[in-house]
């Protein structure tokens, strides 16, 4: 069970340094919508070379319009590259509505995100209602198909006097004609007050009648402090389709229940805490964390941070600590590094501690031309060492 812990979280570090390398300090928005963007980046991994193809179309003429595009073209034999999204968007400029079709990914309300190959169409009332629908397939890399599969759904939401908002979800979704999921859901955000917040989400299934998932939060602000109590509820087998092999084995759903504390101890240094209590398949346990962040310009371009965490569940007990630090310098130089140390408390021959580092250093000369680089290292019980690069090399151009 450690051994699984460990290697989701050495996948989510290497995905974490391609974040780092792919979008360096990169995040300047354009001031002025343009006819036509296209930006290509070309990367170089330790195992294979890819690519990354971002497309972006505005028109000043035409406000009403636009189409975006992401195109991986990954380490494969073949020359063929993935669409992860590439639709296009008619909305109104006032806000009122928008429709948007073709391939990308969905997150509205209690509907957890879903990538799908379709359509989606909003409408906004000036008395405060809101009503989406969607419908299309789920994604198949590279445009493939599945027999009769799609999915369906909607939501309904009202904002009561600008203060809440409340909403009704459903989503269905069929597999060879047959009903693989359905559930409803609601949402709540609301200011009850102007220093508290509220927000709740929550999702049943009707195939397999009980809750897939529930959230709660409640935070608070007072001065330089913010306070927060959540709670959450997740049934994994429900996650899935009904004609899931790992619905019917079994399900162990989760609960948490904790609070987050930040203090903003100085105006560059914020301090922020959390704790939770976790029951994971009826089984006890416990998380909580410490961090402190240094930021050392006013837009927080450099900073420093150090944090401790503890994890104490079935199946994973260990101790960790993470150093980052980032410093921008002669404006088009990044540098930023990340290490993180893991003791666990049952090592079982696999090694007293875990390290895991990462150093990235980007370069944005000017006329559109950017360059990122990073390396991560580390070690697991999987692997006595593992040592990954990454190079990106990419140009954005205006078309007339």
């Amino acid at each position: 069970m450690v051994c699984k812990t460990v290697a989701k979280r050495a996948t989510r570090y290497s995905l974490r340094a391609l974040a780092f390398a792919v979008i360096g300090y990169m995040t300047e928005s354009v001031a002025t919508a343009q006819p036509l963007r296209l930006r290509a980046d070309a990367l170089a991994e330790t195992s294979a070379p890819t690519g990354l193809v971002v497309l972006e179309g505005k028109d000043q003429v035409r406000p009403w319009f636009d189409v975006e595009g992401l195109v991986w073209a990954g380490a494969r034999t073949d020359a063929a590259g993935d669409v992860l999204a590439l639709a296009l968007r008619l909305h109104d400029p006032h806000g009122r509505g928008e429709l948007r079709a073709g391939r990308f990914v969905l997150a509205t309300g209690a509907v957890r995100p879903l990538q799908i190959d379709g359509a989606r169409a909003l409408g906004r009332t000036s008395f405060g209602t809101t009503a989406e629908f969607f419908g299309g397939a789920p994604v198949v890399p590279r445009f493939g198909s599945l027999p009769y599969e799609w999915i369906v759904g909607g939501r309904v939401a009202q904002t009561i006097v600008s203060r809440a908002t409340m909403g009704l979800s459903y989503v269905q979704r069929r597999s060879h004609m047959e009903l693989a999921d359905e559930e409803v859901g609601a949402d709540l955000a609301a200011i009850a007050v102007p220093w508290l917040d509220l927000a709740s989400t929550a999702a049943y299934d009707l195939t397999s009648p009980g809750i897939t998932m529930g959230l709660a939060s409640i935070a608070a602000r007072y001065k330089n402090w913010r306070f927060e109590l959540f709670t959450s509820h997740r049934s994994p087998g429900r996650m899935l389709p009904a004609t899931s092999l790992f619905s019917v084995l079994g399900d162990f759903p989760s609960e948490n229940f904790g609070t987050t504390v930040r203090w903003q101890a100085a105006p560059r240094l914020d301090l922020l805490g959390g704790a939770a209590a976790q029951i994971v398949g009826g089984e006890p346990g416990a998380n909580a964390w410490l961090r402190a962040l240094l930021r050392l310009d006013d837009r927080g371009t450099s900073s420093l941070g150090l944090e401790i965490r503890r994890e104490d569940v079935v199946g994973a007990q260990w101790t960790g600590a993470r150093g980052i630090a980032s410093r921008t310098f002669a404006h088009v130089w990044r540098f930023s590094t990340e290490i993180e140390i893991v003791l666990p408390d049952t090592p079982n021959g696999r090694g007293i501690a875990w390290p895991w580092g990462l150093m990235a250093l980007a370069w944005r000369p000017g006329k559109g031309w950017e360059a990122a680089s990073a390396v991560e290292a580390s070690a697991s019980p999987e692997r006595r060492y593992q040592l990954t690069a990454l190079l990106r090399l990419s140009k954005t151009m205006v078309l007339p």
